[in-house]
């Protein structure tokens, strides 16, 4: 310990030029992600971390302080969360956007249409996902300065009174419009032109009633194991109703597979223009002419995966932003849920 301290300081006396400005500057000790990257991963990738998180040093004791949400949460911040349970999520149903095809009726349950109060009435202009009966997950560009009126629950085609999958006899009706109660936006969301922590949470006024086959909720990568995945050899899906390749919104339910970067491609095109890794809570994803695009913000880009023992959809990462020519070759991003799983726990309330 006495080893990692000293290496600790060492950063922080040829780095006290480029201390970061945080509501969260606590010594480095009293972070359990930050001593956790320094006691079990000591390598470049971690000194960069700390070396970037550097806020003040405390000049009773010598020691550096950091911010502490720029790093990942410790394994045991997880792992006995009170707020963790076991339930039934990532459903999968059958078999197995831009570049995208249509989605089936039941395939993606957990897909949230949020709608808004604009000038010409409501609209739908975010979408999310649904992680508990009460909470729905979504990009915090999607909370900030918008005047939400509702969510939507089990809608297919929001054109359509009643919707059917093209080629079957399968038809529904039935779907579920909630108010919202609270809107949590990630208190250090910082918008364009570099987006950081682009991800919040809505408070239904009531639960959803998950006990009908349009409804359901989506896992989240809770164990370490889980987090630790390598994406960047998968295929991810996301799905929306955002803009396709033909300029125009689609009323029904799409859905795309696509490529997550390496974390060293991403940051070569969205940390080309400042020394700051801008890269390390989020992902890249996407290729030419596959991508999310607008309207899609907030929406799950997920993986199916294993999920105690069973396959299971598990959301990885969080519609946030890209190119405004979407399905160009430069990658869409993504918040990358695994970074923020101890906020999603400690902000959601019985």
């Amino acid at each position: 310990m006495l080893f990692v301290i000293t290496v600790l300081v060492g950063f922080f006396i040829s780095n006290a030029n480029t201390l970061k400005n945080c509501d969260d500057c606590i010594l480095i000790t009293s972070c359990p992600g930050a001593m956790h990257l320094a006691v079990h991963e000591k390598n470049a990738k971690t000194e960069g971390l700390i070396t970037q998180g550097l806020c003040s040093l405390e000049l009773e004791t010598g020691l550096p302080k950091v911010c502490c949400s720029e790093f990942p949460s410790a394994p045991e911040e997880i792992d006995n969360h009170p707020n963790l349970e076991e339930r039934d999520c990532g459903e999968i149903e059958g078999s197995r956007i831009v570049g995208g095809q249509v989605a089936k009726l039941y395939e993606f349950p957990w897909m949230v249409l949020i709608s808004y109060e604009t000038r010409i009435g409501h609209q739908f202009l975010c979408g999310g996902s649904l992680i508990s009966p009460l909470y729905v997950l979504t990009a915090a560009h999607c909370i900030i300065g918008r005047r939400i009126a509702s969510v939507r629950i089990g809608d297919y085609d929001w054109t359509s009174k009643v919707d059917c999958e093209k080629g079957t006899d399968l038809c529904e009706s039935y779907y579920q419009e909630i108010a919202v109660s609270e809107r949590l936006a990630h208190p250090a969301y910082q918008g364009p032109p570099i987006v950081r922590n682009d991800i919040g949470l809505l408070r239904l006024s009531k639960p959803v009633n998950l006990r009908v086959k349009n409804a359901g909720v989506i896992c989240l990568p809770v164990t370490k194991q889980l987090r630790e995945r390598r994406l960047d050899t998968e295929q991810l899906t996301v799905a929306g109703w955002g803009v396709t390749e033909n300029h125009t919104e689609s009323s029904v339910l799409l859905k795309v597979n696509l490529p997550v970067l390496s974390g060293e491609m991403c940051k070569a095109y969205h940390s080309r223009k400042t020394t700051e890794d801008t890269t390390k809570n989020i992902l890249c994803a996407g290729v030419l002419g596959k991508d999310s695009c607008k309207g899609d913000s907030g929406g799950p880009l997920m993986l199916e995966g294993d999920y105690n023992n069973e396959s299971k959809f598990i959301q990885y990462g969080i519609v946030s932003y890209g190119l405004r020519q979407c399905g160009s070759d430069f990658p869409g991003v993504y918040t990358n849920v695994s970074w923020f799983m101890k906020w999603i726990l400690d902000t959601i309330k019985p």
